[in-house]
């Protein structure tokens, strides 16, 4: 007995159908690993290992590598601020506050010459400003004040020894915050004022 051909007919209607049915889309089921930058180049960086060291040692050489890289990659931009912006790594010579002084060493200022040019040029700004660290240089010397070049006015205010003389040293560097940083007007009067301030300093301790 003959059994007849068994042919199929191709019917592009109904093959379209099935590829519009969301039911035979049997792709979406296969799950493709998603793999970020970084994997991607850490996959990659092994894979041509694998070619040199063998498949036991590239994991854990690629694992180093990465590490070698970021603690260069740290210590480039470490060096690089470094050069740039030395300060930031001098905390024991850190730099003042808003209300501090210029890092200045009074021990380096010949007051008298300073201030005598001051005074003859009129400009009592500065004719002050060099009064106030003569007196944080009498106060550092009587051993009243920890002068430090990074320390604030307020700072030297609030450590003064003398109780006694708080009253004048906090009124002296209140005159000067306020010409130095107030834009007030510094005049001879106010000069003439602060020394009698110093002055007074100066006989208290004596005492």
């Amino acid at each position: 007995m003959t059994h007849p051909a068994d042919t199929f007919v191709y019917d592009a209607a109904k093959i379209a159908a099935y590829q519009a049915d969301k039911r035979f889309d049997y792709n979406s089921q296969l799950l493709v690993p998603q793999y970020s930058l970084p994997e991607e180049i850490r996959r990659w960086i092994a894979r041509m290992l694998k070619a040199v060291f063998g498949n036991e040692t590239a994991e854990s050489t690629v694992t180093w590598l990465l590490i070698g890289c970021f603690v260069l990659a740290v210590g480039g931009v470490v060096f690089f601020l470094y050069k740039k912006r030395p300060g930031l790594f001098l905390w024991e010579k850190r730099k003042p506050l808003a209300c501090g002084i210029e890092e200045e060493n009074i021990y380096r200022i010949d007051f008298e010459k300073e201030l005598a040019a001051a005074l003859a040029a009129g400009d009592f700004r500065l004719a002050i400003r060099m009064l106030y660290l003569q007196t944080l240089r009498l106060a550092a010397d009587r051993q009243w004040i920890d002068w430090q070049i990074y320390k604030t006015p307020t700072e030297y205010v609030s450590e003064l020894k003398p109780v006694s003389l708080k009253t004048p040293f906090r009124d002296l560097t209140g005159r000067f915050l306020q010409v130095r940083y107030g834009n007030f007007r510094a005049t001879r009067e106010l000069f003439d004022f602060m020394c009698r301030l110093q002055d007074e300093l100066r006989e208290g301790g004596e005492e």
